[in-house]
């Protein structure tokens, strides 16, 4: 059980899990707040009678053309897509490079051998 346990739970493994997880995390925050950004605009405030003479400095409002839950739902939806999207750019990256890591091996053990014969 002590071998399963170390081998499956590696230092490299935790590392790419750890990695591809906070990359995939903090990009698909910044998109679902970007999305948010999409349904809303900001104005000043016009005079009212707070503000009667104009003496304060003008409010910023924050003005949302959609329901606040469709705002929520559409960037969790666009965050999840997002994260899946960099998580599996990601592992595709990763997999290249092992990939390419294992050709230079292999040309290099053949052209040793070669060289031998």
């Amino acid at each position: 059980m002590i071998h399963f346990i170390k081998r499956t739970f590696t230092l490299h493994k935790i590392k790419h899990l750890i990695i591809g997880e906070t990359i995939g995390k903090f990009f698909a925050f910044l998109i679902g707040v970007w999305s948010t950004r999409l349904f809303t605009y900001h104005v000043l405030e016009r005079k009212s009678i707070h503000n009667l003479f104009g003496l304060l400095h003008r409010n910023e409002i924050t003005v949302h053309r959609t329901p606040h839950w469709v705002e929520l739902l559409f960037a969790a939806f666009i965050g999840f897509l997002m994260m899946e999207l960099f998580y599996y750019a990601f592992q595709f990256v990763n997999h290249k490079w092992i990939w390419r890591k294992t050709l230079r091996l292999y040309i290099t053990l053949k052209w040793k051998f070669k060289k031998e014969n």
